[in-house]
């Protein structure tokens, strides 16, 4: 791992410039490191996927405590720097790759992966989506995430920062807080905190649902517009005044509950409800 003083000696070399736009903070705690791979349940066997290699933060500690790690990088000047000054451990394939590009059903290809990732704000709901779309393939997630979104993750309902993200994570995961992480543990400096949080891929899912399209949309159309009613936002699946008070009723809800008031349970219940019919 280098420190703040060796990146910036190392960009200055080599005229790197770390860009906001992808949201560029490098780790340069060395204790937050060794926190993070003590955290980690890791076993010699397992594939790792590494969401954003860095300038190899945890990809050398990563390579000896797996059988396998795919460092996927996206920036092209990273990816030459990685490739010419640092030598990689022979169990670590870099590819220069948007992750949103990358086929995970190529590298898990004999056994569920573990993913870890330090992911910044901008694509953290597309990560997360694409993740979930490949959750059969996924044996366990870790990410570093900003302190806000850690805390929509792990909302309940009820509280201000439950939401359509709370109930997509608490759906195929169980979330849990690890540990906070100080803004002055990277380098440049990010705004915010962050929290290193994982998501452990759940074997049954929390809720019975019948249809997931139908429940998300439920899901999507009630937070559209989550200071109404969840009566009103059920207007969109075009069903009449008594048709509406039928469901609510069988779902065991009050038509006057707004989305944030409702768990999971609540709008499996009702996307169930909606899918038996009037």
């Amino acid at each position: 791992m280098l420190t703040k003083s060796e990146l910036k000696a190392l960009w200055k070399s080599e005229d790197f410039r770390p860009l906001k736009r992808l949201g560029q903070n490098f780790l340069i705690d060395k204790n937050v490191k060794d926190k993070i791979l003590r955290n980690l349940e890791l076993d010699p066997e397992d594939t790792l996927i590494e969401i954003g290699t860095g300038f190899g933060e945890l990809t050398f500690d990563l390579a000896k405590s797996t059988g396998a790690v795919f460092a996927i990088e996206k920036d092209r000047k990273i990816v030459v720097l990685l490739k010419n000054i640092f030598e990689l451990p022979p169990n670590v394939t870099l590819i220069e790759e948007d992750f949103l590009d990358v086929d995970i059903k190529k590298i898990a290809t004999h056994k569920k992966i573990i993913i870890y990732g330090n992911i910044p704000y901008y694509i953290t709901s597309p990560i997360i989506e694409k993740l979930f779309d490949n959750i059969s393939l996924i044996k366990d997630i870790y990410l570093v995430v900003q302190r806000e979104i850690a805390d929509r993750m792990l909302a309940m309902p009820g509280t201000r920062d439950m939401g359509r993200l709370s109930l997509y994570v608490q759906y195929y995961t169980e979330p849990k807080r690890l540990f906070k992480i100080k803004r002055e543990s990277f380098y440049p400096v990010p705004q915010v905190e962050s929290v290193f949080l994982k998501l452990a891929v759940l074997k049954k899912k929390k809720a019975y649902v019948k249809d997931e399209n139908l429940f998300f949309k439920i899901i999507k159309n009630a937070y559209s517009q989550r200071r109404k009613a969840i009566r009103n936002s059920l207007s969109a699946e075009g069903l009449d005044k008594e048709a509406l008070s039928r469901i609510l009723n069988r779902a065991r809800l009050n038509p006057s509950a707004r989305a944030e008031d409702l768990s999971l349970l609540d709008f499996a219940r009702l996307a169930n409800e909606i899918a038996n019919g009037t």
